[in-house]
């Protein structure tokens, strides 16, 4: 990556958001290639923008990378938990949670992005804990935000929301997404995915239920 820093300039100009797109999309496209030495330079030849561009939205090629996984995120897993009234509302909520996670993570885009960044994450340490902080833990962290509701309402009981998210996610995965980073098994259609999702979060509320 490129590690160089410049000032933001012409704070006052409006964000173009057409390239702002284009510029986070190169990013993901770098990745899905199998780059794992991105630099701002190669990210402005694929985004048809100019360095200068970048680097008036950027900082530096962490600070791009942020933003691509934040808005990974919010594509995922929305802007936050909506209200959880009743136990069919958590339900709902951790279903799509689900089949959205697997269903990007099983794509063939998934698949490339995962092996490109965590190789890339094994050698810099740092980016590797800026991918996993904004990434599998941030989405981890959207699922709990979601079962600490439920039991502030009394329809769960959860002692540690995160853990159990956690293990949600985990079973969801399963070793699935394995697999596929190995080319060890063929990719699930909808309907399969849709199953591993409701029946991982049959087992979770079942062991959650209140008496």
């Amino acid at each position: 990556m490129d590690d160089k820093e410049v000032q933001s300039v012409s704070p006052g100009r409006p964000v173009d958001v057409e390239k702002l797109d284009r510029i986070l999309d190169a990013v993901l496209d770098s990745f899905a290639d199998g780059d794992m030495h991105f630099t701002i330079e190669g990210i402005a030849r694929r985004s048809g923008v100019s360095k200068g561009t970048i680097y008036r939205h950027f900082e530096n090629a962490e600070t791009l990378l942020q933003a691509v996984l934040e808005r990974q995120h919010q594509e995922i897993a929305g802007l936050g938990p909506a209200p959880v009234n009743t136990i069919d509302d958590l339900r709902e909520q951790l279903t799509a949670l689900g089949t959205q996670l697997l269903t990007f993570l099983t794509s063939d885009q998934g698949v490339r992005i995962m092996r490109t960044v965590i190789t890339h994450g094994a050698r810099h340490s740092q980016h590797g804990e800026l991918i996993y902080r904004d990434g599998p833990q941030a989405f981890v962290a959207r699922a709990a935000a979601c079962l600490e509701r439920a039991g502030a309402k009394g329809q769960i009981n959860v002692d540690d929301p995160m853990h159990r998210a956690e293990q949600l996610v985990g079973m969801w995965k399963g070793s699935l997404v394995h697999g596929l980073l190995m080319n060890g098994c063929p990719t699930p259609d909808a309907e399969e995915l849709r199953y591993r999702v409701e029946s991982a979060i049959n087992v979770l509320l079942g062991a959650l239920k209140t008496e």
